[in-house]
Parts: structure tokens; C-alpha cells; sequence
């Protein structure tokens, strides 16, 4: 198990371009997560499971070109739509810690401003925590223009 104090709170946040219905949809739908959610370069989900419920579970199958495979997996808290999301985080298999992922979808005037608070998340993958949540809002906010304009 990992120790309280070695592990730290991330936060990470970005505007997206659309309005806060649309990415609530695109973060709780797993068709809608397969086309986006991406943890870095070279990596895709082929797997998205989601029952969007309190105390339901989710669970995204993650794959690397180069063939390496990550499942996160977690269970909601709290469903606020389409305001905010509270779930767990576990990488089953690999890392004995569950950390909290909250997610607040804010109105902006340039669309949705998206806040993301992974607290319990361990201190030795800050800098790659970091990195995967940065990659995934990066790829939200790409697929979200590219919807706005089809």
C-alpha cells in the first residue's frame, strides 16, 4: 500500500470549446470517450465501459503503438450533470492505490472551461499523471472543435 504522504493532489484544467452538455456527454458516453481519451502520444482506447450511475463502475481499456496496455477503473461518486463528476481511480494490477478524480465542467465564454482535481494520485507518477491528464483535455478540446464544426 502507499503511504498518505507519498502520494499528492494534481490539478489540471482547460477551456474546451463547447457548451457544458456536450462535454459532460463526451467525458460519461463511451463511444464518445473512445474517439477522444488518450493518456499521451501514440495512445488510443479501444475499450470504454460506463455505467453512469452513483456507485456504478467505469472502466477504459488504453493501448500504446508501440503494445504496451493500461486499464483504469473506477466506481462514481457523485454524477452532477453537467456540472461536475466524483469517481474513483485504480490501475488494476499495477499500482495498489485508489486515488479521487473530480471533474467540474465550468461555463466560459469561450465554451467549457474543464477542471480536473486527481487527489490521492501517487507522487511517482505526478510528472506522467500530469502529462496523461494534459494529453486527454488536449485531445477533449480537439475533438470538441472539430464536432462544433461539422
Amino acid at each position: 500500500m502507499i503511504a498518505e504522504d507519498d502520494t499528492e493532489t494534481l490539478r489540471m484544467s482547460r477551456v474546451v470549446p463547447a457548451p457544458q452538455a456536450k462535454v459532460f456527454r463526451a467525458w460519461t458516453e463511451p463511444e464518445l470517450m473512445k474517439r477522444w481519451w488518450s493518456i499521451g502520444e501514440g495512445w488510443t482506447t479501444s475499450t470504454a465501459e460506463v455505467d453512469l450511475r452513483v456507485g456504478g463502475r467505469y472502466s477504459l481499456l488504453n493501448h500504446h503503438d508501440g503494445g504496451d496496455e493500461l486499464k483504469i477503473t473506477g466506481e462514481f461518486q457523485a454524477i452532477e450533470p453537467p456540472r461536475r463528476l466524483v469517481y474513483t481511480w485504480r490501475f488494476p494490477g499495477s499500482l495498489p492505490v485508489e486515488s479521487l478524480v473530480t471533474v467540474e465542467f465550468h461555463q466560459h465564454e469561450a465554451g467549457t472551461e474543464v477542471v480536473v482535481k486527481h487527489e490521492r494520485s501517487p507522487k511517482a507518477m505526478g510528472p506522467g499523471a500530469i502529462a496523461g491528464w494534459n494529453a486527454a483535455l488536449a485531445r477533449l478540446a480537439t475533438f470538441l472543435a472539430i464536432q462544433q464544426n461539422t
